[in-house]
């Protein structure tokens, strides 16, 4: 089944955020693409350090997995639905979704978000 991809510009606006996700930084580029009609995250770029391990691999995947989604018409919403909050992504999804307009604004939490894929310290 083939789905239409948005062409993507050559530069789009990014923002950056720091995630401690039990206890490794996350580091997540959004990509908006700024229309007439509005500004829309078109790509997400997620790393880990260290960057060679076994977790930042898939999370590069993961992130690459999740811009095609968001670029074949899935929002932001749909993905983190769709992702359980017990993984690194789905952690990293929900707290895009949920502060997304603060990301946008460039508006920084006073700390780093702290969260959690322990299922049983989840909130």
């Amino acid at each position: 089944m083939e789905q239409n991809r948005v062409q993507l510009p050559e530069r789009m606006e990014t923002r950056n955020i720091r995630l401690n996700i039990d206890d490794y930084t996350v580091s997540v580029n959004i990509d908006f693409l700024v229309e007439a009609t509005g500004v829309t995250p078109y790509a997400l770029w997620v790393r880990v350090k260290p960057e060679e391990s076994t977790l930042g691999r898939e999370l590069r995947e993961s992130g690459k997995s999740n811009s095609l989604l968001l670029q074949t018409g899935w929002s932001l919403k749909e993905i983190a639905d769709t992702l359980t909050k017990d993984s690194y992504m789905g952690s990293a999804v929900t707290y895009i979704t949920k502060n997304i307009e603060d990301i946008w604004n460039n508006i920084q939490p006073e700390k780093t978000p702290r969260m959690s894929t322990d299922p049983y310290k989840i909130k």
